[in-house]
């Protein structure tokens, strides 16, 4: 599961090099990825639990040090569209004490890149090409635009103490473009999850 994970997390950065002029849509960046345990059986379960919050991934934490949290009116949608789709499935959300068969944990990260072409025509004036016998590009900065990232992990805490890993079965990477208004973002978020539930039907705990 660990060299899947990091080919996935890899493949989100390629794909990040496929708009060198910068993405020409708004939706061009939206990408979902989802992966789970081909052995386990998700039937035999019912309940699950999520978290209050969503933890804001800003790098490695010193210990003691809290985490950053998305904001509450993003971290309601997001959670309201993870609970819609975990009930459409048949789940059930039941409380953290109340002993869930699965725990979800959603958390969320946010770049910016900077973008960058070249054109050697910038400098014809001082370096004209017939005294090089070639082409010195120079970089020109084009821009920039921010990108946001949604991890969900359904985990399977049944047994696991505090010296064990705790088994992720599912878990999806949902990754955008923050830009443009807020209702653009809420709704392209919105439909970014729904769409990683639809490419897991193997989810579905109904009879």
């Amino acid at each position: 599961m660990k060299c899947k994970s990091f080919a996935i997390l890899l493949s989100l950065f390629i794909l990040s090099g496929c708009y060198p002029q910068g993405p020409e849509y708004i939706e061009d960046l939206d990408l979902v990825i989802t992966n789970h345990d081909v052995a386990f059986d998700f039937k035999k379960y019912k309940t699950f639990s999520l978290p209050d919050g969503i933890v804001k991934i800003t790098g490695n934490l010193t210990e003691g040090e809290d985490p950053e949290f998305v904001n509450d009116a993003t971290a309601a949608l997001i959670l309201d569209r993870i609970r819609e789709n975990m009930e459409t499935y048949g789940w059930t959300e039941v409380g953290e004490t109340q002993e869930p068969d699965m725990i979800i944990l959603p958390s969320a990260m946010q770049s910016t890149t900077l973008v960058y072409y070249y054109d050697y025509y910038y400098w014809d004036w001082y370096y004209p090409y017939y005294w090089w016998g070639w082409y010195y590009p120079y970089p020109i900065y084009g821009g920039s635009y921010t990108s946001g990232s949604v991890f969900l992990q359904m985990t399977y805490p049944d047994g696991i103490t505090a010296a064990d890993n705790i088994p992720v079965v599912w878990s999806s990477i949902l990754n955008g473009l923050l830009e443009g208004s807020t209702s653009e973002v809420n709704s392209r978020i919105s439909k970014s999850i729904d769409q990683a539930f639809d490419q897991s039907p193997y989810l579905s705990v109904k009879k």
